[in-house]
Order: C-alpha cells, then structure tokens, then sequence
C-alpha cells in the first residue's frame, strides 16, 4: 500500500511543480526622446488592451518620468489626460502665472530680457533650474514622496542618470522618486543637473538611452524595449548648427542601442519622424500617441507569442492615483542676480534698464536700478519684511527727464528737469493678488528748460514737495501683455504738499480692467479711468495727462489713450473710458482694435459736459521671447491726423 501510495506521488509532482511555477515576469524599457516620449503612453496603451502584465520598468529621461508615473498607478489614458493638459512651454521653463505671483514681486515680472546670477551660493549649472518640472513630478508622486525604494512601488522601477563627476551610468533605484525622475532628464546646460552628495546627475541618455540590462538585473524574463529614437539625419540636413547638435545628441544617445537589443523579446520602434524634442503642442501630443499605439500594433504577433509565453493573468491595475490640476507655484528667487532689459520705442527711441538685486532672506532685499535713455534714472531701494505679508520699502531716485507736451497736437511744452524722490512705503499683502500700502515721499524738481510755446504753463525753476498717498491694488490678469484673462484694480489717493508755499493739493485715481473671452481666442477688454484733482493750480508735475499706445507712461499719473502717441494735457477733472476688441492667430500675433472716449473739465457739476476726447487706433502685437513688438495706426480729434507707434521689448 505505501508502495502505491509513493507511485502516486512520485506521478503527480511534476505535474504539481508545473501548475505551481510562477509566470514569465514581463519587464518594459522606455527610452529618451523629449516631447516624442509621450509615443510610449499609445504603446502601454496597446499593451493594457492586451493584458500583458508589467512587472519590472526601467526608463531614461522623458521615458523616466512616463515609466515612474505607470509604476505607482497611473494609467495609460490619465498619462495621456496629464500630457495633453500640461501647459509644456511654461512647466519646461521657471515661468509662472503672473496671477501666481504675489505683490510685490508682479512688477518685475516679464520687466528683464536677461538675468545673471551674482556670488550666487546656489547650485544653477543650467539656463532652467527646472522648478517648475520639480514641483509638478512632486504633485504627481503625491502618496509615493516617502518610498525611498523602488523595488517596493506598485511596479518595481528603475531609471538612468548620467554622474558627471564619475563620467559613468547611475541606475536609481533608491531616494526620492520625483528628484531621480528629474534627474533622468536634465539635459546638461538647459536644465539644471541634480546635486546629489558628490555626485552631479544630468539626463541618462548620454550613457544608456535603452537601458535593457537594467530591467533584465530586476529580475525579468521577457523584455519589452520601447524606442521613441529620431533617425540620424543625411548630409542634406546637417547644415546647421543646430542640425549638428541634434545629430551629436542622437549618435551619443544610440552608440550602445544595437549592443543593447539583442537581450529583447520585443523591440517596438516607434516612427517619430518630423517631431523633435521640443514638439509638445496639442497636435503633435496626439499624433505622437496615436503613433506609439500604431507601432505596438505592427508588432502584435511578437506581442501575442509573449502574451501565450506568460498565460492568463488578472492585469488590471489597483489604480488609487489622482489627477491633479497643475499650476507652477511661485517660489522667490533668493539668488542675488544682474538683470538687464532693452526696448525700442518710436517716441523715445531707445532704452536700457540694469538692476542689481541682492537678496538675504532674512534681512531683506537691497535694489540698485538704473535707466539710460532721455527717461534716466538712478533708483536705490531696500525692502525690509517685518512678517511674511508685511514690508517696509525705503528708496531714493534721482532722474532726468526730456519731455514732450502737447496740446491738441500741438507741442506747447519741453520740460527737461532733475527729479529727486525719496520714499518710504509700509505694503501688506493680504492675499496672492491684492496689496494695500501706504506711504509718504520728498519730491524735488529742478527745471532747466520748459516754454516753447506761448500757450504753455511757465514753471518755477524749483519745487519741493512731500506727499503721503495710500493705494490698492488688485490684479489677477494671467500674463503682463497680451493677457487673455483676469481683472486689473488700482484705487490711490494723493496728497501733494507744497513746502515752498504750503499749499495742498488732492488727487483721486482709479483704473479698473477686465477680460471678457467672447469667442474662441477673440477677447473684449473695457477699461475705466478716472483722476480728480481737488484744487487748482496744481504744478506740472503732478497734473492729469493722456497719451501712450504703449507701456511707456512719463509720468506716473499718465493714463494711456488709443489714437494719441505723444503725452496731452488735460483739465483737473478727467474720466476716460477704453475698449478694446483683440484677437489671437497663430499662437503668439495678435490682432487689436481699439477705442477711447475721454471728458474733461475744471468744475465737478459740468463734468458730463465737459470736453470730449476721442480715439482710435488699430495695432498688430506679437509675442515674442525679448518682449512684445507692436505697431499701431492710430488717429484723434486732439490731432486729426494718422500717427504711427512701434515698440518692441519689455515696459519699463
């Protein structure tokens, strides 16, 4: 009997230890390729409507952060929600919403054409430090920011950097996971390289952008390699710098590629021609995953025979990832930096602006800003934070300034004269998008030069004034020019005190903006201006002037009017009413039309009565990297004539 029994056993064991064996495990490669990576999310895509398990990933750059995303639970169509709702030029960038940025720091956004680091302690080591990537991969890997081994995610992962110190491969598989994602895909002097200990890691694919062996050292069987790879271009299309870097980049990325596949079961090359790294529009996102989908599908036979080789398998994904809606955060800057911006101007011809911003977060910030052009001006300044939304600025300025003023066309004035202001300002900052301050300043003038015409107002040779005033301001407006949404509020009231003669004078001023979308990129912008003065005589300095297409207002109580380029002056009593029709082709140019009515007048009960102001004008407007250029047509009834007005770079 016990003979029998044995028999039996010795019969079904092999049977046994067949049933029992575990299933092939199925590793993915992702390769590098910049934007032609989202290719790979139509590939996983195919492979989940298969059902072919994903056990191990391993991944470079772009192929990193796909394969990093999939291993904690996102799947292939929330991949595909979160490429296609990513706004790639500003995540790719250190830019932010301007309606991010809280007051004080809105003015000197989009003020600078380029920005230097000084004695700076940080690690840059690229023109992007890349913060934006960084916060929105630590969005991503929200529930995963604490797992410091990859072996224990969902799916195991794996991916590729490159240590510069070392001048060899890094596979991360240890730390952080939003940090070894970003990592793998700092391509060197773009994006800054993370600085990990000693080491200095930049994008992997300059050491492995097929990192096969890496996959296969995890422990898997079969092997499923995705290449999102451009071609090596012809001598045709190496005729440009350009043309050559890319073909340096491509031939370092591939020197191992045919070495590397011959450990593959599948090798799935997806057709990426006519994209590049950079290709991150709408269009090209779903061309580039319906592509990945397509490749997968030429390779179904190879896909099936793995599929049969690993059996029936329960594939579906415990999916607990989230979709979060990504904005870039504004974080300041504690660099000390050198700043400088250029603008061309048909009014005034030419300009420069230099700043110099040493910052001690603890201390405060220190400005030195300086302004060449017939607007000049040296301005010192010191922001002291007393808590978080409070500050305290102490500035000095001292300028010289060449104006024009006129008079129904007419220049009736060429006041040039020395200005010297010292401040003091106290701002709060309840909230991102509102600042309340108040302050008091010392203003002198010195005039050299004023009357040239009879009808003008003589000036005295030299005034000395202190003023207090109080503002609020409140802006939500989404970019500084060309902005497509969001409403703009200033309310401020000024008491000017003359201490030559110990005179007052009063002002009250609003400007309320707001962004109506009224069709697909087309746009209605109405804007309401208004200033009284609350008493007569009030010098020169400080009257009610219109004038200005553009963003280059002379004095500070300047309210811009279409159809008028040069600067008008107007009566105490001043209300101006703007709207503008705009709207936006082919990505960044501009179309505007747009209209002023304006009244004026000396005695509040016949200011409805009172002198009226029109224009119009109509404009191109391109957004470009150095700033907007535009160029208006524009005509009124102070000049009754066509005028033409150019700009090109950055207001200020």
């Amino acid at each position: 009997m016990n003979k029998i029994a044995l028999t039996l056993i010795l019969l079904i064991l092999p049977f046994s230890l067949v049933y029992t064996s575990p299933r092939k495990k199925v590793g993915i490669v992702l390769s590098g390729g910049g934007a032609k990576g989202v290719a790979h999310i139509g590939v996983i895509k195919t492979l989940e409507e298969l059902n072919i398990p994903i056990d191990y990933i391993a991944g470079t750059s772009i192929g990193a952060i796909i394969g990093g995303l999939y291993s904690i639970g996102y799947t292939s169509e929330q991949l595909a929600v979160i490429v296609k709702q990513t706004d790639w030029i500003d995540l790719l960038t250190d830019k932010v919403s301007r309606k991010e940025i809280p007051f004080p720091f809105k003015s000197a956004d989009s003020k600078y054409l380029m920005s230097f680091p000084i004695n700076n302690s940080g690690k840059n080591g690229g023109i992007i430090k890349g913060k934006n990537i960084s916060q929105l991969l630590h969005q991503l890997t929200e529930g995963y920011q604490n797992v410091t081994n990859f072996d224990s995610l969902p799916i195991p992962f794996a991916c590729i950097a490159t240590d510069m110190v070392r001048n060899k491969k890094e596979v991360i598989r240890f730390g952080k996971l939003s940090e070894a994602m970003r990592a793998s895909m700092a391509v060197p002097v773009v994006f800054s390289p993370i600085y990990s200990g000693k080491k200095v890691l930049i994008d992997g694919g300059f050491k492995d952008n097929l990192p096969i062996d890496v996959v296969k050292a995890m422990g898997a069987d079969i092997i499923i390699g995705i290449d999102v790879q451009s071609e090596l271009s012809d001598a045709d299309n190496l005729h440009s710098i350009a043309g050559i870097a890319n073909q340096l980049m491509l031939m370092i990325c591939q020197s191992s590629l045919d070495e590397s596949t011959k450990d593959i079961d599948a090798y799935i090359k997806v057709d990426v021609e006519n994209y590049n790294a950079a290709s991150f529009t709408k269009a090209a996102i779903d061309t580039l995953i319906i592509r990945g989908e397509n490749a997968a599908k030429a390779n179904y036979n190879t896909l099936l025979s793995i599929k049969n080789r690993v059996g029936i398998v329960n594939n579906k994904k415990n999916n607990k990832a989230k979709l979060p809606l990504f904005y870039p955060q504004y974080v300041p800057s504690n660099d000390n930096q050198l700043r400088i911006g250029l603008r061309f101007d048909s009014e005034d011809i030419a300009a420069v602006i230099l700043n110099i911003n040493l910052n001690k977060q603890k201390i405060g910030k220190a400005e030195i800003v300086a302004r060449g052009g017939k607007q000049s001006f040296l301005r010192t300044q010191y922001h002291l934070p007393i808590s978080k939304p409070q500050w305290i600025t102490l500035s000095n300025q001292i300028g010289y300034n060449d104006i024009f003023l006129y008079n129904h066309g007419r220049k009736i004035s060429n006041p040039t004269f020395i200005r010297n202001t010292s401040s003091l300002i106290y701002s709060i900052i309840p909230s991102r998008n509102l600042q309340m301050e108040v302050g008091a300043s010392l203003d002198y003038h010195r005039y050299y030069r004023t009357l040239v015409s009879e009808d003008a107002t003589l000036m005295k040779r030299k005034n000395l004034f202190l003023n207090y005033h109080t503002k609020l301001k409140y802006e939500t407006l989404d970019k500084r020019y060309f902005p497509t949404k969001g409403l703009k509020t200033n309310i401020s009231y000024t008491i000017y005190t003359d201490l030559h003669t110990n005179t007052a004078y009063s002002s009250l001023a609003t400007q309320i903006t707001k962004i109506f979308p009224i069709a697909l990129n087309t746009f209605i912008i109405p804007t309401i201006y208004g200033r009284f003065i609350f008493n007569n005589g009030i010098p020169f300095m400080y009257s009610n002037v219109i004038g200005g297409e553009g963003y280059n207002p002379h004095y500070e109580q300047q309210i811009p009017f279409s159809g008028l380029i040069h600067t008008e002056s107007t009566l105490k009593l001043l209300g101006n009413a703007q709207i503008q029709l705009r709207h936006k082709f082919h990505e960044r140019q501009y179309f505007t039309v747009s209209g002023n009515y304006a009244t004026h007048q000396n005695q509040f009960f016949k200011f409805f009565a009172g002198k009226k102001i029109y224009g119009t004008s109509i404009g191109y407007g391109y957004d470009s990297p150095v700033g907007p250029l535009e160029g208006f047509i524009c005509y009124s009834n102070r000049t009754h004539k066509l005028e033409f007005y150019l700009n090109i770079g950055f207001e200020f």
